[in-house]
């Protein structure tokens, strides 16, 4: 399947979704509800990766740290480390950027970068983008939102 057969075959939004609330059920039992009004984070962390090969672009995700440490104590079984927080949000969009690209383009190769924790304002540049797919879900203690901007070679 050439890259435009690809881009009419899935919708961004619907995949992102499909694999951003899989990953939380999945791997943190925690359900995720879609937010229709406009999102405000609470003192939320961050992170960014990028992807590269047959679809290139970024992943970003926001949470909220009271959303971060009940997703913690969820993955660990345990009350967290200082660092566990930092490091389980690095997880998690490595997670949901690896598992949206299995389902949006499962027979190519898209190597990613390693996450890194970024600031706020990068999460929402990103999410501005005229590519990008940007979506905030309701999760037990806060609000996790997740951007996509992709391009396809």
């Amino acid at each position: 399947m050439n890259g435009t057969n690809l881009q009419e075959a899935l919708n961004p939004h619907d995949t992102l979704s499909s694999a951003s609330t899989s990953v939380l059920e999945t791997m943190f039992f925690t359900e995720a509800a879609t937010v229709q009004d406009e999102p405000h984070h609470i003192d939320p962390v961050a992170c960014l990766l990028h992807s590269s090969g047959a679809v290139e672009g970024t992943f970003s995700v926001a949470i909220d740290r009271g959303a971060l440490l009940l997703l913690c104590e969820c993955f660990y079984g345990e009350k967290p480390t200082s660092s566990q927080p930092f490091e389980l949000v690095c997880e998690l969009t490595n997670m949901i950027a690896g598992s949206t690209l299995s389902l949006y383009s499962p027979s190519h190769f898209c190597p990613l970068s390693s996450p890194q924790l970024c600031d706020m304002a990068v999460h929402l540049e990103g999410s501005a983008r005229p590519d990008a797919t940007f979506l905030p879900f309701a999760i037990e203690g806060g609000l996790v939102s997740v951007a996509w901007s992709l391009r396809i070679k």
